[in-house]
């Protein structure tokens, strides 16, 4: 892992699975901290996800086990590398130590949860997978559908991710999930480049995210073995998700997100690699920490989800 760059913080955290250093077993599964948000265009402080969320779970209010009666004691060491070592001055130049440290990740063939950061860090993981040679499709859920090519004088902002994503030569297609806020522009780059777009007008007339969920991740891993999903906090709606970076109402609440994603990767658990990002987590805007304990819920059940038994 030559080029991961971390800050200290306390070596253990929920319930024990997840650990800065494992002394008997081996981590089967890897988190990292990408303090990023210099292209933010509306609150700058997603910078501050990474440790506020560690904060957060290393309370013992938690309890490791799902909904579905699954101790994830009994299945993860998950190792935490700590924060990437981002350049607040340059983008750029940012964007490229997150890939550096995320090709480390990949390397490891093992599955991996990066955490923003606003959205520019996926960017960051799709260059990575580049570098690595890995055709990768991506599943997208915001609110947004980041497909503008240039935005305050940069191509690297948050709101242009998804279309820096599409132009990585690894890249299989995309599918866009929970979407009401964009341009017929966008819409029409989306028809044109093998990027499916699904509203949350259509999200919430589903009779069950959850099988939603898994006929989209069947469908998906039949065609492509290896799969990143994006989870940009913003498709939720701001009554559940306050503290992200571009609020949008009318978004899907958290229970939606935790059916939708534990469909989603319940189906694509048997596939060669997945990963996994959580951006736009914003703490300077999140009273009561509303937004940080619906974060550790939806990691909680997607862990669970992603468990072979």
């Amino acid at each position: 892992m030559k080029n991961l760059r971390f800050v200290c913080h306390e070596p253990e955290m929920l319930c024990g699975i997840i650990k800065r250093e494992w002394l008997e077993d081996e981590p089967n599964y890897n988190f990292l901290g990408i303090p990023l948000d210099i292209s933010s265009t509306y609150r700058n402080g997603a910078r501050y996800g990474p440790d506020v969320f560690r904060r957060i779970i290393h309370s013992e209010n938690f309890e490791c086990v799902t909904e579905k009666g699954m101790d994830l004691k009994d299945y993860y060491r998950i190792k935490d590398w700590g924060n990437v070592g981002i350049i607040h001055t340059n983008l750029r130049k940012s964007i490229q130590l997150v890939s550096e440290g995320v090709v480390d990740l990949i390397l490891s063939e093992q599955p991996f949860l990066a955490f923003g950061g606003d959205h520019s860090i996926t960017t960051g993981i799709g260059k990575a997978f580049e570098k690595v040679g890995l055709p990768i499709y991506l599943i997208y859920l915001d609110a947004h559908l980041d497909l503008y090519d240039e935005i305050m004088e940069t191509e690297l902002s948050h709101a242009c991710t998804l279309k820096r994503f599409s132009e990585i030569s690894v890249f299989q297609g995309a599918t866009v999930l929970g979407y009401r806020d964009f341009t017929k522009e966008q819409l029409n780059y989306a028809k044109n480049n093998n990027i499916k777009v699904i509203s949350t007008n259509e999200l919430v007339h589903q009779s069950n995210l959850f099988h939603f969920g898994l006929d989209l991740g069947k469908t998906i891993s039949k065609k492509y073995d290896c799969i990143h999903v994006s989870v940009d906090l913003d498709v939720l709606d701001p009554g559940s998700a306050p503290a992200v970076g571009n609020p949008v109402a009318g978004g899907i609440s958290t229970r939606d997100l935790i059916w939708l994603l534990s469909g989603i990767f319940q189906s694509i658990q048997n596939t060669e690699k997945i990963s996994w990002d959580i951006v736009e987590f914003n703490p300077l805007y999140d009273q009561a920490e509303i937004t940080a304990f619906a974060i550790v819920k939806v990691l909680l059940e997607s862990l669970g989800a992603q468990i072979i038994k």
